[in-house]
């Protein structure tokens, strides 16, 4: 490792790059090729072994399963002259999961949205006497000093502002709309000079916060039902059985909605497996002992005959693989957008493209868009201007639509994504004592403080060294 070392600190320092790129470049190609071969056996087996246990999976995601079963079959033997072709249909496919995935993402929007407005209103339908007693003996300057020393006097500063931010999507929301399209104005404002896919990104997480994502016509009709449902709702006139009702829809619908994009998650990372198996076999079609133990135990699981003694023989080979790719990692990025010109005299610029792909489709980003082209643009005045009156226009016409409580969902679920903003603590303690004690509707109010307990409780338990 020390030699891996010594080459990406010559490669970051620019040194004899025309002799250490193709150096790197088959440390890369090695180190791909057996990472990719373990982590698509192991993924395709908690596929396979899991498969019983999603019970609601429609006709069209049994077959989606289906024909990713049958790539894991031809991979295992496919010719360096297929892979391209196998290339573009695996595209499609991934493409398709990416696309389910992300409407289920919409729905999930939504129903935090509706899940915020009804836990709003739990005390006025449910008696609890524990909660009420307990509520009862809060004091309010005790726990405004309690909720200040967890949320600003930690040392890490960007947990403080994890913190805030949690905060805010918290606290009963008082604030008028323009007050909250200036926030999003401002912190769109931080973005210039920056690339254009990091403000795109943060625009799409206000989207998705503020439900304007829209949703493609009967994804799932169980779903759709429940939102209709809901979007019809006069909740200043809900009785206690219609909001029972409701609860338990949402409940039902939400494990719903864990269970299938559960599925979609493990079949994308078999997917992005078999993706960045057959690309590095454009480049290194070398068989290896690991790549020889893969191809068995991979043949084995497509056929539900897998003995797990057999996992046993890649033991510790996939911990390998992760902290090399993890240290070839540091530089690559930078090497494939910085020296260009010399890997194009190499004949190595396509190459590295794909093992930047590569490194893409291993890692944790699953749904990552591997043809994002907008990474080294960078956001001006005018970009940010446009971004800033789109959103402002957007989410306007929302909160226009929207019933009182729901407005006040979306404006929490925003606030929740944009920097807090409080120039001191003063100024914090203040928003709280504002918005959490000024608060007049006590239902809304005990919510509140029934979350923030438990989010304090929550971050304690894990400070514990038992809990490790």
């Amino acid at each position: 490792m020390s030699d891996v070392r010594r080459l990406i600190r010559d490669i970051d320092r620019g040194k004899n790059l025309q002799k250490n790129l193709p150096a790197y470049r088959n440390l890369l190609a090695d180190t791909y090729l057996d990472y990719a071969a373990v982590e698509l056996v192991f993924s395709s087996y908690l596929l396979v072994d899991s498969l019983p246990e999603y019970h609601g999976l429609s006709p069209e995601e049994r077959a989606l399963y289906e024909e990713v079963i049958s790539w894991l079959r031809r991979l295992t033997g496919i010719s360096r002259e297929e892979i391209s072709k196998a290339l573009e249909e695996i595209q499609k496919v991934r493409d398709q999961i990416t696309k389910r995935m992300e409407q289920y993402t919409f729905y999930t929007d939504r129903l935090i949205c509706y899940e915020y407005v009804l836990d709003r209103m739990k005390l006025r339908f449910t008696e609890d006497k524990e909660i009420e007693g307990r509520l009862e003996d809060i004091q309010e300057e005790e726990f405004i000093k309690q909720l200040m020393a967890f949320v600003v006097a930690h040392e890490d500063q960007s947990i403080v502002r994890d913190r805030l931010q949690s905060l805010m999507g918290i606290l009963p929301v008082h604030m008028t709309k323009n007050k909250l399209l200036e926030k999003i104005e401002q912190t769109v404002t931080l973005y210039k000079g920056s690339d254009v896919a990091s403000l795109e990104g943060f625009a799409y997480m206000i989207r998705s916060a503020a439900m304007l994502h829209p949703l493609d016509e009967s994804t799932d009709d169980e779903i759709d039902s429940l939102l209709t449902e809901l979007e019809s709702t006069d909740f200043k006139e809900l009785d206690a059985d219609t909001y029972k009702k409701l609860c338990d829809k949402l409940e039902q619908v939400s494990e719903r909605i864990c269970e299938i994009t559960d599925f979609y998650y493990s079949l994308q990372k078999v997917v992005n497996g078999c993706y960045a198996f057959g690309l590095v076999k454009l480049h290194n079609d070398k068989n290896t002992e690991t790549q020889k133990i893969s191809h068995r135990i991979l043949s084995a699981v497509v056929k539900g005959e897998l003995e797990e003694e057999e996992l046993e023989k890649l033991e510790g080979r996939i911990e390998e693989c992760v902290e090399k790719s993890s240290y070839l990692e540091a530089v690559l990025f930078e090497v494939k957008s910085s020296c260009k010109e010399i890997l194009r005299d190499l004949e190595l610029e396509q190459e590295f493209e794909d093992y930047a792909r590569i490194a893409n489709l291993l890692s944790d980003s699953l749904f990552v868009d591997l043809a994002a082209d907008n990474q080294e643009i960078i956001v001006d005045e005018q970009k940010a201007a446009q971004v800033a009156a789109e959103l402002a226009e957007e989410l306007s016409r929302k909160l226009a639509e929207c019933k009182r409580p729901v407005k006040k969902a979306v404006m929490a679920a925003v606030l929740e994504k944009l920097p807090a903003g409080f120039p001191g603590t003063r100024e914090v303690e203040e928003y709280i004592r504002t918005n959490l004690f000024g608060c007049q509707d006590i239902s809304e109010k005990a919510a509140a403080i029934l979350e923030l307990e438990q989010m304090m409780s929550e971050a304690e338990y894990w400070q514990r060294p038992d809990s490790l």
